[in-house]
C-alpha cells in the first residue's frame, strides 16, 4: 500500500499527542496532494499518445472481447483483439454482525480520511494492513487495539522477528490482543464498540472508530465476464494461467484482480508477460519470479525475500543463520545517527553452497536494504561476497558486512 508508505514517512517524524489530529489532517491532505499529482501525470502520459483512445466510466464485457462504456447519459461500444482486465480488489466486508462502512466504522480506505482523527481506534484483524494502519494512527496519537484471532501476531515470519514487531508495536502504543474472535460491531453515533471473545471469555471495547481490516475482494462483480466466457473462482478472482490468460481467447487479467500477490510492482510484471505475450517470444511467465521481496509498512518497516529459518528447516533444508538486533551493531551507524535504532536482521543461507535463501528485515531503510539481498538471491550472489562487499558509509546496506560477519 504505497498510500500508507507516505503516512508512514509523516508519522514517523514523531509528533507531539496534542498536536497530532492536527499533523493527520496535515498528512492526509500532502498525501492526497502527490498522489493527485502522479495520477495526472500518469493520465496526460498516455492521454497524449497518437495511438491511445482514453476513455472514462464503467465497463462491462457484452460478449467475446465486447465491452460497454458508459459515462452518465453517453453509451460507447468497444471490441479488440486483446483485453486486459485490471480493477483490483476493494477492502473486504467480514461476515460479522454490525459490519458495515459508515459512521464510525471503517475500512481500509475510508479510515484514511476520517475526520478527525480518532482519539481511540480498535483494529479488527491483526494482519499485514491492520498492522500497517494501526502503526501510522498510534504514531499520530491515537489510542490503537488490534483484535487479532491468531495465537501471535505475524505468525506468517520467524517467533524472534515477530516479538521483536510486537515489542516496537507495543512501545508506540499500540495494544495487540491475541485470539480474539469478533462476534459484533456497532455504532451508536457517538461511539462504536466491538465485542469479541478470547478462549470462550466475553469481551468488549469501545473507541472512536472501528476498523475492518480482514483481506480484500476482487471488482469483477459487474464486469459481465459471463458474457465474455472469463471463469472466476470461489472469492471471484479471474482465474488464470502462468502467462495471465483467462478461459477466454485474447483476454488476460493482470494485478490484484487475477488472484496473485497484491503489490503494485507485481501488476507491473504483469503486464510484462503479457507484453511478451503479444510482442516477444511469449516465453515469459509467473513462474520466472523469483526472490520477489515485501514490505511490511511499520515503524521501521519490515521487509522480507524468500524463506524464513522456520520455512527452511520445515523443508529440511541444511542451513546457516546470521541474525542481529540493529541496536547491537557496532560499525553501522545509520540507525544511531537516524535515532531509531530498533529492529532486527536475520539472513537464513544454504550451509552447502552459501547462497542465500531469505532475509527479514525491521529497521529504518528496510525497504531498501531488501532490494539489494533479493538481487543478490536472483543472480546466485553468494552471502560470502555479500559480506565482503564495499557500501557507502555511513548506510543501512553497509550492515550487511557486519550481520553476515557472524553467520552461524
Amino acid at each position: 500500500m504505497a498510500v500508507v508508505d507516505l503516512l508512514v514517512h509523516e508519522a514517523q517524524l514523531d509528533h507531539h499527542p496534542d498536536d497530532g489530529a492536527a499533523a493527520f489532517v496535515a498528512a492526509v491532505e500532502r498525501r492526497d496532494t502527490l498522489t493527485g499529482t502522479m495520477r495526472a501525470k500518469n493520465f496526460d502520459a498516455l492521454d497524449s499518445l497518437d495511438g491511445v483512445l482514453l476513455v472514462q466510466g464503467h465497463a462491462r464485457f457484452t460478449g467475446e472481447r465486447e465491452v460497454l462504456v458508459t459515462g452518465g447519459d453517453e453509451e460507447l461500444h468497444l471490441s479488440a483483439e486483446t483485453v486486459v482486465v485490471n480493477t483490483g480488489t476493494r477492502p473486504a466486508v467480514p461476515d460479522i454482525p454490525g459490519a458495515r462502512v459508515g459512521g464510525r466504522i471503517h475500512d481500509s480506505e475510508s479510515i484514511q480520511h476520517v475526520e478527525p482523527r480518532p482519539r481511540s481506534l480498535v483494529v479488527v484483524g491483526g494482519g499485514y494492513v491492520g498492522l500497517e494502519l494501526a502503526s501510522v494512527f498510534a504514531k499520530f496519537g491515537s489510542q490503537v487495539t488490534v483484535l487479532d484471532r491468531g495465537e501471535r501476531p505475524l505468525r506468517h515470519e520467524d517467533p524472534d522477528v515477530a516479538e521483536t514487531a510486537a515489542a516496537i508495536l507495543h512501545d508506540d502504543g499500540v495494544r495487540l490482543v491475541p485470539r480474539a474472535v469478533v462476534t459484533r460491531v456497532d455504532d451508536d453515533g457517538d461511539r462504536a464498540r466491538a465485542a469479541f471473545e478470547v478462549d470462550g471469555g466475553a469481551q468488549s471495547i469501545e473507541a472512536d472508530a472501528v476498523l475492518l481490516a480482514l483481506g480484500r475482494t476482487p471488482v469483477t462483480e459487474e464486469l459481465g465476464l459471463a458474457a465474455a466466457g472469463v471463469d472466476t473462482d470461489e472469492r471471484g478472482y479471474v482465474v488464470v494461467d502462468d502467462r495471465l490468460r483467462t478461459s477466454a481467447p485474447g483476454v488476460f487479467a493482470v494485478g490484484d484482480v487475477n488472484g496473485g500477490p497484491q503489490f503494485t510492482y507485481v501488476s507491473l510484471d504483469d503486464y510484462r508477460i503479457v507484453a511478451d505475450q503479444l510482442f516477444g517470444s511469449g516465453e515469459r511467465s509467473t513462474a520466472d519470479r523469483v526472490a520477489v521481496p515485501t514490505t511490511t509498512f511499520l515503524t521501521p518497516p519490515l521487509a522480507r525475500v524468500g524463506l524464513t529459518q522456520t520455512q527452511a528447516l520445515e523443508r529440511g533444508l541444511d542451513v546457516r543463520v546470521a541474525v542481529t538486533n540493529v541496536g547491537e551493531l557496532r560499525a553501522s551507524p545509520r540507525f544511531a545517527i537516524e535515532d531509531d535504532k530498533r529492529g532486527i536482521v536475520k539472513i537464513v543461507v544454504d550451509a552447502g553452497t552459501d547462497l542465500v535463501l531469505g532475509a527479514t528485515l525491521q529497521h529504518r531503510h528496510a525497504h531498501e536494504v531488501v532490494n539489494v539481498l533479493a538481487l543478490a538471491m536472483r543472480h546466485g550472489v553468494t552471502a560470502t561476497q555479500l559480506r565482503d562487499s564495499i557500501y557507502t558509509h555511513p548506510s543501512a546496506t553497509e550492515m550487511l558486512n557486519e550481520v553476515l560477519g557472524a553467520l552461524r
